[in-house]
Formats: C-alpha cells, structure tokens, sequence
C-alpha cells in the first residue's frame, strides 16, 4: 500500500471502470442513451474514462462545472439544476465556444430571461416532479407544463428538448422492490406529461436520473435517456439499499489512527466532517454512524470490518467505537480505510484522489 500520512481519498481504478462499463452496458441492452451525471466524480481524467465507451454527452450539477468540462472538452453538457438566472454570461461565453447547451427551467421567469439576453439558442429540459418534491414541475400540473412548454417554443433562443426526473425517493426506499415501482410510476406519469404535449411522442425525450433506479430497473420502456452518477464509485447508502455489493463501492478514505481512548473503547481518526461530510446511515439499533471501517491492502481494502464503526464527527475528528477485541488490534499511527456513506459529498470535499498505486487524480475544485 502506498504512503498515507493524512486524511487521503483512495481510489479503486479498476472497480470505478467496472463500474462505468457496467451501466454502459446495461444502458445498450435496454436500448437507452447514457448521459452520465458527472458531478460525483467531478474530475477531467475520469470523465475519459468514459469515452472508451462512446459516451459524448454529459450531465453536470452547475453552470461553474460546466464550464469546468468544457474546457476539458465535452461539448454537449446537460446542466441538471434548475437554471440561475444570473449565470447566462457564462452561458453565452460557452455557446460562442460551441458548447451545446441544455438547460433545466421550472417557471416562466427564467425562459423569458434566456430569450431576452441569450446570445445562441439552447435546449431546455423542463424538471419534472413525480414525487420526490425536491425541485420540478408537477407531473399533476399539466396546464403549468403546457404553459411552459408554449413559452419554450414562441422563444427564439430557446428549444425544447424534453421532460427530465431525478427520483429521489428511491434513495429513501425500504427495498429493491420499492425502488422498481417506484421508477414505475416515474415512467407511467411522465408518459403522460409527454402524450400532453406531443400526442404524436415523437420529438421530446424523457430522461430519468438516478442511481438506484438506473442501476436496479429493467424495464425502461418510454425512457429515451437515463443520467446516473453515483454509480461511478456508489457508497455505503447504496450498498444499505442492495443497489451495490460491498466490493463494487470504488473509493474509501485513508485515514491515521492519532489516539486512544481506552475507558470508552473509542478510536480518534484524523478524518472528520471537511473530509467525509456529515451524511449518516442507522444501524440494526437505530444508532447513527458516518462510516464503515475496511482494512486497506495492495489491491484495495477488505471486506467491511465487524464491531466497529465510525460513530462521531467534528470537524477534523473523526471517532470510532470499536468491541474490546477490535480496539485491541488496532494501534496509534494505523491507518484504517473508511468507506463513506455519500461518495458525492466525500468526493467533493476532499478535491482529489489518490489510486492505489499512488497516482493523483485531481478534481476540479483543485483546479
């Protein structure tokens, strides 16, 4: 194992290509087109990675990590959050470079906007909410859809493209099964919303968003897109929701055992919120913790460790509450490997990562 001396995002190369073949695969077997969510990653390198699989359009979670891939360059970016207004200079900066633009809107506000000061037209996507109650339209609300619609349409600047759900609550299901109905009712709603405005069905897309979903669902008739993220690397959310296994989570932190507590068997970690977040799962006793432990090896890590877990977090700190026998075994100046519970999150607060053979792989909040 390479050299660790502080708080070091690992990253398992080999498992995140498995990985991005995976869902590649899946994505031409159910014949639906791949636009990868890159903001998980968020890393110019590992978005080549991709391309061995014919991959040209991408999906990002800002304006900033827009730009940030197009000058790695991709040209056809989808940018899934409802649209600010403010960002349209850096909008126009990218059309003038011939960056393909699709944009998120959910009101009328922001369509005016782009049609008033855009300088090259784009695709718009209208956010659909067919449950989740994040951001989005209702798939109820079908005059709102229509009316939005109408607006796209008479804009010169602006065309549109299709209907876009991210499904959140799958990542809020109790099972495997709920995760498949509920992507079933995703597709049923957001057919409708699309016979609504176009009876013929031939023009808009559907796209749909999420990893759970994404990884788990077989049948996607009526999706023409699918734009999972997390799948790049999963986590432990995705593993406590049987969408992965343990072995195909790609990333774990490195982290340095710096002391002991012996009359509460507690281990401190140099590893705390700025390095994983504060995202936490429940265990089989409805306790919180923010991690699992794995032994770190030359070729990855092990299989998650049993009677211990990392239970507290400051902002540097990280605790560990380990049996009698665990705490033993372990010593000051060990370090131990943490897989995270939001790989998202852990991936952007850390701005870099470091594969097993010690190569650096930078983000671009490195940049």
């Amino acid at each position: 194992m390479i050299a660790i001396t502080r708080p070091t995002l690992l990253l398992n190369e080999k498992q995140c290509k498995i990985n991005i073949q995976r869902m590649a695969d899946k994505a031409k077997r159910l014949n639906v087109q791949l636009v990868p969510h890159f903001k998980t990653h968020q890393s110019s390198e590992i978005g080549e990675w991709f391309k061995a699989h014919g991959i040209e359009n991408i999906t990002v979670s800002s304006v900033k990590m827009a730009e940030f891939f197009a000058r790695s360059g991709w040209s056809n970016i989808t940018v899934a959050f409802p649209f600010n207004m403010h960002e349209i200079p850096a909008v126009n900066r990218m059309l003038k470079q011939n960056v393909k633009l699709t944009l998120f809107v959910v009101n009328t506000e922001v369509i005016d906007r782009l049609n008033e000061e855009l300088e090259a037209p784009v695709n718009l996507f209208i956010e659909m909410d067919a449950g989740y109650g994040r951001s989005g339209v209702s798939t109820k609300d079908i005059t709102k859809v229509k009316e939005l619609a109408a607006l796209i349409e008479a804009g010169s600047m602006t065309s549109l493209y299709g209907l876009y759900c991210h499904p959140g609550n799958t990542y809020h299901a109790n099972s495997v099964e709920e995760i498949k109905n509920i992507w079933v009712g995703v597709i049923q709603e957001m057919l409708a919303v699309k016979t609504a405005l176009d009876p013929d069905g031939a023009s808009l897309k559907i796209r749909v968003g999420d990893t759970p979903g994404c990884t788990l669902v077989e049948e996607m008739e009526g999706v023409d897109e699918i734009g999972p993220g997390n799948f790049v690397f999963y986590d432990l959310v995705m593993n406590y929701l049987d969408v992965c296994t343990e072995s195909d989570i790609a990333v774990a932190m490195a982290c340095p055992v710096v002391a002991k507590n012996e009359g509460r068997n507690e281990i401190i970690i140099h590893g705390g919120a700025v390095h994983f977040s504060k995202d936490h799962l429940f265990d089989e006793n409805e306790e919180r913790f923010f991690g699992e432990v794995v032994v770190l090896e030359e070729e990855g890590w092990s299989p998650i460790l049993g009677g211990i877990k990392l239970v507290s977090l400051s902002q540097e700190h990280g605790v560990l509450r380990a049996t009698p026998e665990v705490f033993e075994a372990i010593e000051v100046g060990d370090i131990l490997g943490v897989l995270p519970i939001h790989s998202c999150l852990t991936a952007n607060l850390m701005k870099s990562y470091t594969t097993l053979n010690g190569q650096e792989i930078k983000h671009l909040e490195s940049f």
